[in-house]
């Protein structure tokens, strides 16, 4: 081989994983917002309002956060996602390495190892993003207009009300958890279907032309 093309010609490593590791934002996005199960159950039943958040809507909304502790929520939710999403990273590479037919045994056993080396950097890129200071503040800015497009303000002082009851803590008290398996059963059930689509799109990139 031309020493001056990558053995993983036919899978380019770090395109792969910036795959993937878009993928888990997704499915990251998707458990985090299994968080909020009222505001999924509403939007599907409730015509979202487009009016700007009133004063009252701002300090209600404001104040059913600070009864849901949103930036601890928040930050417990990330640190359980994080747990587990090397094992996920590293699963998806597999699979997109181990079903490509483009790689021969020898480049697939170097391709992993070049996956392996990528995943590190990958999670390095998710923590930095997630540690951002001013995230959980942009975060909970914008559940004020989200909220208000689909509660009314006594909705919203209802949820408050909810969240300092015994199961509205429980619930508040299972959300990272709830998060990070939401978060494997969208990898479980998404990645799969990723890779699928790869897999065609690669197929008809190397097949020669008719």
């Amino acid at each position: 081989m031309h020493p001056a093309v990558p053995f993983y010609h036919s899978f380019n490593i770090p395109q792969a994983m910036r795959k993937i590791v878009a993928t888990f934002f997704a499915a990251f996005s998707l458990a985090f917002l299994a968080t909020l199960p009222a505001l999924a159950q509403s939007a599907q039943a409730t015509p979202a309002r487009q009016a700007a958040p009133s004063p009252a809507m701002k300090v209600a909304v404001r104040r059913m956060l600070d009864a849901m502790q949103f930036p601890q929520l928040t930050r417990s939710i990330f640190d359980q996602m994080l747990q587990s999403v090397p094992a996920m990273i590293r699963q998806s590479a597999q699979q997109q390495i181990s079903s490509n037919p483009n790689l021969d045994e020898q480049r697939k056993a170097r391709a992993l190892a070049s996956a392996e080396e990528e995943i590190p950097v990958a999670i390095a890129t998710l923590t930095q993003v997630l540690a951002d200071p001013t995230l959980i503040d942009d975060l909970g800015a914008e559940m004020v207009p989200l909220y208000a497009r689909f509660y009314t303000v006594q909705e919203v002082e209802q949820l408050t009300a909810f969240y300092k009851t015994p199961l509205g803590r429980k619930m508040l008290a299972t959300m990272p958890q709830l998060s990070a398996e939401s978060m494997a059963i969208s990898q479980r059930v998404l990645i799969p279907r990723v890779n699928a689509v790869l897999d065609q799109v690669m197929r008809a990139a190397t097949q020669p032309p008719q």
